[in-house]
């Protein structure tokens, strides 16, 4: 089911697999960035999930403010919420893998089981069975 659609993003509630799926389309940066993450968030929460899928083989590049603002504002919410569960489809770009892993070295290995995949179908088998 789409929950949210913008030319950057499509953000969808997989009801079979029960998880929050976020599809890049293109590179967002700043608000466009944040009310994208802050979108899916509030599906996690209303949907009582604790899984969340992200393709980000089309995000690009993530600027260092938006960056910080992830490490240190939207993880601690999404640990609130009780997020648990996290496969990403890495980015295709070498330069958005580096930004992607900068964010992602960041992030509480202990309150969060990440599982990175280069194929959307096995990003979503795996999720489906946690």
């Amino acid at each position: 089911m789409e929950y949210f659609d913008s030319s950057y993003l499509t953000i969808y509630w997989n009801d079979e697999g029960r998880f929050v799926e976020m599809k890049w389309k293109k590179l967002a940066a700043g608000d466009e960035f944040r009310h994208g993450l802050d979108q899916g968030l509030n599906l996690l929460i209303e949907k009582k999930s604790n899984k969340w899928l992200a393709d980000l083989r089309k995000l690009g590049v993530v600027e260092k403010e938006d960056q910080i603002w992830s490490n240190e504002n939207w993880f601690p919410r999404a640990y609130a919420a009780h997020i648990k569960y996290m496969a990403i489809v890495v980015p295709q770009s070498v330069f958005a893998k580096m930004s992607m892993n900068e964010i992602m070295r960041k992030v509480d290995s202990e309150e969060l089981t990440i599982f990175y995949h280069e194929e959307l179908n096995e990003a979503r088998q795996w999720l489906a069975l946690q």
